[in-house]
């Protein structure tokens, strides 16, 4: 498990207005806090395009290189801690550009820069 891997996983029951069920996340949280806790750092994905228009989301493609099996966007406002063991199966890294996307995603989300400096 490293910072910038797509994985599987189980985000658990139905909340209101959260991402949950069975789902590709990005894990977010430095390889060294990884390595140490039981819980990792996660940025949940959706398919749902009306997400996109949304301040602090990034796209990450479906690809050749093993997913997510379609088109997806990144909710850094949704990042939250989950237990190692929700995380099911790697999927692949994310590639430099989506890396750079959700770092300025992960800036809106927290207020780092505003939605409207976007490059």
């Amino acid at each position: 498990m490293k910072r910038g891997e797509v994985w599987w996983a189980d985000l658990g029951s139905f909340r209101p207005r959260e991402q949950t069920g069975r789902r590709p996340v990005v894990i977010w949280q430095s390889d060294t806090l990884t390595r140490v806790l039981d819980s990792v750092l996660v940025v949940p994905l959706t398919t749902n395009p009306d997400r996109a228009k949304l301040a602090g989301t990034a796209l990450i493609s479906s690809s050749s290189a093993g997913g997510p099996p379609e088109d997806s966007f990144a909710l850094a406002f949704q990042m939250r801690a989950v237990p190692k063991s929700a995380l099911q199966t790697r999927i692949r890294d994310l590639d430099e550009s989506e890396l750079e996307e959700l770092e300025l995603a992960t800036d809106e989300a927290l207020g780092r820069v505003e939605p409207n400096q976007r490059a």
